[in-house]
């Protein structure tokens, strides 16, 4: 978006942005709305249609923002609405999902906040997720770290499959490593192409977003001998497999020392399903409403190398009403079918049932310290029975069986219709 230059700026009512390559043509006199609202303002560049200015949004908590200002009669309001509710959906519907899959969005998928303005001098204000397309950045990572940004990419994808959405457009300068921490912090932008599992595309190369999962693990690995290709590619299984079992040798090689055997036994068998599920995907068309993504985000070895998560991109948007609320309808549509269960937290656990949870299977749908499950429920795919999650890490988490993980789910009952 041009230069970053540090100069300060006011968003105050100034006729200009002046900066140290001149005066841009954002005009600031038709922003009132915004006049008060931002700390720590500082010029970022320009383009042919706006330009950009990070700060500290009070509105939102503090959290650093970009403020896209477009110049004078460029550019409808409509058209930065469309991009904006295609991008919060992603933590809309982490905010049905439960509170794990929220935090994977928080953490990985920086969205847009807010769209004002008005036809001629629209604005928009967006997490700001400054940082450098991994394509540039994997050569500079060492050791650990690499291991850590194949866990967040991990991570990240979970963060849109596990709600049953496609990204369709994972490109190098689409993985971001975040400029902002000393260690790596993995980053999906630009949801510009994004649509429901079902209707994702499944052609092969980085357009189809399984294919992220072994090509960047033979990347940051340095698996020489089992490169994964950036574009779209004709196989059959067997040379699949063999580069698969190359890949497989090369992580043993190089990730799999003092790991415990069993947990990445259970990570390279998890990664092969991915890459055989890819495979066939692209060569079997058939409706595609879940991936095994999610299966790998939960083994032990991508939970142990991925850094806690944090609230990077907080959007509060959970049971949100009213006037800037994005209807579904009016940018990504989803069906029945793609609805997904909630991600269940605690990885490679064995089955516990709490003597809580069998006393609400049996049949009540009440719980005396949490309230109404039925309420709870209204999060639910409407399919009944659902059960939900009333204490743990997957508290209100739904899903279509009892939870037999003790350790992510204290309690449950059952929502009955």
């Amino acid at each position: 978006m041009g230069t970053d230059a540090e100069t300060s700026i006011h968003l105050s009512g100034n006729a200009r942005i002046s900066t140290e390559i001149g005066t841009s043509d954002c005009d600031l006199s038709f922003y009132p709305d915004l006049k008060g609202r931002f700390e720590d303002q500082r010029y970022a560049g320009q383009g042919a249609n706006g330009c950009v200015v990070l700060a500290k949004d009070k509105k939102n908590g503090g959290v650093e923002v970009a403020v896209k200002l477009a110049k004078r009669g460029t550019m409808k309001k409509k058209t930065w609405e469309d991009e904006c509710a295609r991008s919060r959906l992603l933590h809309k519907k982490a905010c049905a999902a439960g509170d794990e899959q929220l935090l994977l969005a928080e953490r990985y998928l920086p969205i847009c906040l807010e769209v004002g303005g008005k036809d001629g001098a629209p604005f928009i204000v967006m997490h700001a997720a400054g940082g450098k397309g991994i394509g540039e950045k994997r050569s500079k990572l060492r050791g650990v770290d690499r291991v850590s940004v194949f866990a967040q990419i991990v991570g990240a994808l979970t963060a849109m499959h596990g709600v049953g959405l496609s990204h369709n457009d994972l490109h190098n300068q689409n993985v971001v490593i975040l400029a902002r921490s000393e260690s790596p912090q993995v980053v999906f932008i630009d949801f510009g192409e994004v649509v429901p599992l079902s209707q994702a595309k499944y052609t092969g190369g980085y357009k189809q977003d399984e294919n992220i999962i072994a090509r960047e693990a033979a990347e940051l690995a340095d698996c020489k001998n089992a490169k994964y290709p950036f574009h779209a590619e004709t196989i059959d299984v067997t040379k699949r497999d063999e580069r698969k079992q190359a890949l497989e040798q090369c992580l043993k090689e190089k990730w799999g020392k003092g790991e415990d055997e069993q947990s990445f036994g259970n990570f390279l068998r998890a990664l092969g399903e991915v890459i055989d599920e890819a495979h066939s995907h692209q060569h079997h068309r058939k409706t595609v409403t879940s991936t095994k993504v999610v299966a790998l985000y939960k083994t032990s070895f991508v939970q142990q190398h991925q850094p806690t998560l944090e609230s990077l991109f907080p959007a509060n948007l959970c049971g949100s009403v009213g006037e800037g609320e994005i209807q579904e309808q009016n940018s990504v549509k989803q069906t029945d079918g793609d609805v997904h269960e909630p991600l269940p937290v605690v990885i490679d656990t064995k089955s516990t049932i709490t003597d809580d949870k069998q006393r609400h299977d049996a049949g009540s749908n009440m719980d005396p310290n949490t309230g109404d499950c039925a309420d709870l429920c209204k999060h639910c795919p409407k399919k009944a029975p659902m059960y939900v999650c009333l204490a743990g890490n997957a508290r209100r988490g739904c899903q279509k069986k009892p939870w037999n993980d003790g350790a992510s789910c204290t309690s449950s009952c059952t929502c009955l219709e």
